[in-house]
């Protein structure tokens, strides 16, 4: 079981609800299209406070597990108007995870801007942002981690989201505390310009509790030693990395240029 964050920025007020079972299992892109439609955000402004901005980790999340701590960032576009799931990597679902925590809808927009601080007690807390406004991401992110230390993980609105700048991503935190892993699809860092949301820092804490430790730690150990044995995986992505693949889409036909 885990607990999703409704956080209401009008009036910076938190709401918590339980999540278990399926409902556990369907967060991330299934929940953030299930819950647009549900809102009725179709008829919804995208640039207006009524646009919910959603952030959404996996069921392992805040775990060891291969890829089981990505970030799902969901919104109305207001690039096309229609659903949108950006997807990033870093620290930042882990941290989530690490907070037994599975996501967190942003509802409404702030009256002023506002860092949210997700403590490793619980508690969250809505500071201001003042000292982190106009400033690039590493120069904020180094400003942060003054603030609230180095065993942290930030989801980063930068410059160009402050100004609404619909080419705008959510910027989170890699391993050595870079903003250097970005949600970008889709102009999520507009909207999260427009409410007013500088950045959210979550404590990175331990591994949150398991029904089966012992069995979950077993499968990350044999998944990852698939992995290691996988040559694709090793021989392609693990020698040059994710931009591989750009080559191979572009050969069958994948990377949107000449209308396909």
């Amino acid at each position: 079981m885990r607990t999703y964050l409704h956080i209401h920025l009008n009036n910076h007020t938190v709401d918590k609800e339980e999540r278990s079972g399926e409902d556990l299992v369907k967060i991330g892109r299934y929940y953030i299209a299930k819950t647009l439609l549900d809102m009725g955000v179709a008829t919804v402004d995208p640039m207006a406070a009524e646009n919910p901005l959603i952030f959404s980790a996996g069921p392992l999340a805040g775990t060891s597990f291969s890829n089981a701590n990505r970030t799902s960032v969901g919104c109305k576009s207001p690039l096309t108007g229609g659903i949108k799931e950006a997807n990033g990597g870093g620290t930042f679902g882990y941290a989530l995870g690490q907070l037994n925590l599975t996501g967190l809808t942003l509802h409404g927009a702030s009256d002023d801007w506002v860092v949210i601080h997700l403590r490793k007690d619980g508690g969250i807390d809505f500071d201001s942002a003042d000292a982190y406004l106009g400033k690039g991401n590493y120069e904020a992110a180094a400003l942060l981690h003054e603030r609230y230390g180095k065993k942290v993980s930030l989801a980063l609105c930068g410059p160009v989201g402050e100004y609404g700048g619909l080419l705008a991503g959510v910027a989170f935190s890699d391993t050595d505390r870079r903003p250097a892993r970005l949600a970008a699809r889709g102009g999520v860092g507009a909207v999260m310009g427009n409410k007013r949301v500088k950045a959210i820092v979550a404590d990175l804490d331990k591994m949150p509790v398991l029904y089966d430790r012992k069995s979950v730690l077993q499968d990350v150990r044999g998944y990852a030693k698939k992995l290691q044995d996988d040559p694709v995986v090793m021989g392609f992505y693990n020698a040059l990395g994710t931009m591989s693949m750009a080559d191979y889409m572009n050969y069958v036909g994948g990377l949107p240029v000449r209308n396909f």
